[in-house]
């Protein structure tokens, strides 16, 4: 099978007041062509560790890939080429953009070196809300880079964010019908998870209302013609991100770059996680080695095997996200039958609890369900004690990790 490639360009304008990811202002850090350089070195140099010759999904996260001069982010597509992948026919090529970083004159750039979708980080039409949330870029900036988008008729998706410090069911529903205006083929709906501890923890919708939020979003995108198709994600028909339902679909991926983190097929293993880590030295030094296997070149601390009860736990979680939901051939497929057997019980008994229902020979999120994910999910956490005691044999998958 094809493999799906994300690549981490972690500049941005300005670091958000809820942002956990690795990123930091243009000025902090090293010209981007040094940065790039590095990535290129990775590319060389771990590309191996990879059976698979064909990429399906490619996709350029951040930060914001757009601050980037369009030649860099060109330069590591063609890198990947230059090391033997091939993209396949349909590839879904993603770029990620923030407002008042794109011009007619990228886009046609990016257009031209294959990107073929694009996520745009909007959040609100709220300036005041854009604001407090330490976002550079305006309402205005966002309507100039969608009527853009628009001009040539791209596919991509609108980022809302909700659920904000003083921000009302009534700012939500202004957003949604803006949104509508734009008719975006794909929308993911975020509600802002912060600590308690940090500041934009207060003054925020009690719980309920949060979750009136997320129904009037639903509803009213539903009548847009965008059909929930997982837990935070929107779309119309075919319009799907591919990329993320290779995450959802326990498909292995690599990812490139500072904190890229990779998921792989072992043989006679439940599957294979490593990271690249978050410091830029770090990094920079970590990427000037080379090795047949990632177990050559990356440090213990930056890998695990996980151990049956973990696969589970992911494999539970990421399935069950999505609204065609979790399989139970894929489930005996990958793990011991006495270990789906225990998985089956607990599932059913949330089928009983009415949080789960049964279908097309899988499980799937009630509505109930979907809006309390997080207590199904901590149902489906298993421990090392959960499960029998046996061997670890099961049926491998094509194998896409070299080990």
């Amino acid at each position: 099978m094809a493999l799906s490639v994300y690549v981490h360009i972690p500049y941005c304008l300005q670091r958000c007041r809820y942002c956990d990811f690795t990123t930091f202002e243009q000025s902090e850090i090293m010209a981007p062509e040094n940065y790039v350089g590095w990535v290129a070195q990775e590319i060389r140099n771990r590309h191996s560790f990879w059976q698979s010759s064909e990429i399906e999904t490619l996709y350029f996260g951040g930060g914001t890939p757009s601050l980037l001069a369009p030649e860099l982010i060109v330069a590591i597509c063609r890198e990947l080429a230059n090391v033997g992948f091939r993209f396949t026919p349909d590839c879904e090529t993603t770029l990620e953009i923030n407002p008042a970083t794109l011009n007619e004159n990228k886009l046609e750039a990016y257009m031209k070196a294959g990107f073929n979708r694009f996520s745009v980080g909007a959040q609100t039409f709220d300036d005041a809300l854009l604001k407090m949330c330490g976002r550079r870029h305006s309402a205005s900036d966002t309507r100039e880079t969608l009527r853009l988008l628009r001009k040539y008729g791209l596919n991509y998706s609108f980022d809302l964010l909700f659920a904000l410090p003083g921000q009302t069911l009534a700012q939500v529903q202004l957003d949604l019908e803006e949104v509508s205006t734009f008719a975006p083929p794909h929308l993911s709906a975020y509600c802002l998870t912060v600590p308690e501890s940090h500041p934009m923890a207060t003054g925020r919708a009690p719980e309920d209302e949060q979750i009136e939020m997320f129904e009037s979003i639903e509803n009213h995108l539903r009548r847009d013609g965008l059909e929930k198709y997982e837990i935070s994600n929107f779309a119309r028909p075919g319009r799907e991100s591919r990329h993320n339902l290779a995450y959802w679909r326990d498909r292995s991926y690599w990812g490139i770059g500072l904190s890229g983190h990779s998921y792989g097929h072992d043989h006679g293993a439940f599957g294979t996680r490593f990271w690249n880590s978050k410091s830029l030295p770090e990094y920079g030094v970590q990427v000037e080695s080379r090795g047949a296997s990632f177990r050559d070149v990356v440090p213990t601390a930056q890998r695990e095997d996980l151990l049956e009860h973990e696969a589970l736990t992911d494999f539970s979680h990421m399935f069950l996200r999505t609204l065609t939901g979790l399989p139970e051939e894929a489930l005996r497929n990958k793990f011991r039958t006495a270990s789906a057997d225990a998985v089956l019980e607990r599932l059913n008994g949330l089928v009983l609890r009415g949080w789960l229902e049964r279908r097309n020979a899988g499980f799937h999120l009630t509505r109930m369900g979907q809006l309390i994910s997080n207590k199904v999910f901590e149902e489906l956490t298993f421990l090392p004690g959960d499960l029998p005691r046996g061997g670890l044999t099961r049926a491998v998958p094509d194998s896409y990790c070299s080990v």
